[in-house]
């Protein structure tokens, strides 16, 4: 079993590693420009992004083992306890008996968060892959090899959720590093390879009539949840706007919770339980479902 010690100076090991890729990159002065200006960027935005999600990954996994240790320290206590209660007759196996009900209790515990920290990994690895890019554009071609474009824009949207770098700002909101609820989504479909953005997508209040050019159609009115379907794109053109997922769950950016750049708090921009916001409609994808289109 891998101590928490390690799998801790695992994590912090990687936040050096991509210094030392800045550092690098910025060092490649004997020619500049706009082309090595936008490598520069994307190539670092990559490796930032794949270091952010593997070094919470490893936060995670030094989580559970730090819990797996005290879970084994309190197994050990129950078995002593448990030799002894066996040994003792009438009243004196009391005591034994309590302290076996209290080690019980603290396994309990430690289990359940050992199982809260692999879940979070797993969720964070089926949130992650890396995107194709045009270097020389900038433009993402692709998300998540052949997957399609709802699905494409679901994993996307889960993997900006799963890093932490990125929170909410209506002033950075273009992934900057921060999105807003619109920009999100824009983004994730964008990502996927749809031009929504360009066909007009800004915010709220004009994604319907952008989206709707790409291939959506808009079914008006709140939606009951069992009517949903994964990639919906859940809008009130006022307010705000979400995707959902499927299984009752919404991927969103649902606001600032400490005025500075990441999610610190990890509920920034994250994964929920669908709710029944006043929703106008929803936007539905129902072009060529296919990546690179």
């Amino acid at each position: 079993m891998v101590s928490s010690s390690v799998a801790s100076s695992d994590a912090s090991s990687l936040s050096s590693i991509g210094t030392e890729y800045t550092s690098a990159i910025d060092g490649v002065s004997s020619w500049q420009g706009d082309s090595f200006d936008s490598l520069s960027s994307q190539s670092q935005s990559v490796v930032s992004s794949f270091i952010n999600v593997v070094k919470s990954q490893l936060e995670s996994f030094a989580s559970a083992c730090s819990s797996y240790e005290s879970y084994k320290s309190y197994k050990d206590a129950y078995d002593t306890a448990l030799g002894k209660y066996d040994a003792a007759t009438g009243e004196a196996k009391k005591p034994y008996a309590t302290e076996m009900e209290t080690f019980s209790g603290k396994m309990t515990t430690y289990k359940n968060e050992i199982m809260s920290a692999l879940s979070s990994i797993s969720t964070k690895l089926e949130a992650t892959s890396i995107p194709t890019k045009d270097l020389s554009s900038g433009k993402v071609l692709s998300y998540g090899s052949s997957s399609g474009i709802v699905q494409g824009a679901i994993d996307w949207a889960l993997a900006i959720a799963a890093d932490d770098s990125h929170g909410y700002s209506q002033q950075t909101r273009w992934g900057n590093p921060n999105y807003d609820c619109s920009s999100l989504v824009i983004s994730a479909y964008e990502a996927a390879g749809l031009s929504v953005k360009e066909a007009g997508a800004g915010y709220t209040g004009n994604m319907r009539s952008a989206f709707t050019q790409m291939g959506f159609e808009w079914i008006p009115g709140n939606p009951d949840v069992s009517t949903l379907q994964p990639g919906d794109v859940l809008l009130n053109e006022g307010n705000h706007t979400e995707m959902y997922i499927g299984d009752g769950m919404n991927v969103g950016a649902h606001g600032d919770r400490d005025g500075v750049n990441g999610d610190s708090s990890g509920a920034e921009i994250s994964v929920s339980d669908y709710y029944a916001f006043p929703w106008d409609g929803v936007l539905r994808y129902v072009g060529n479902d296919s990546a690179n289109v």
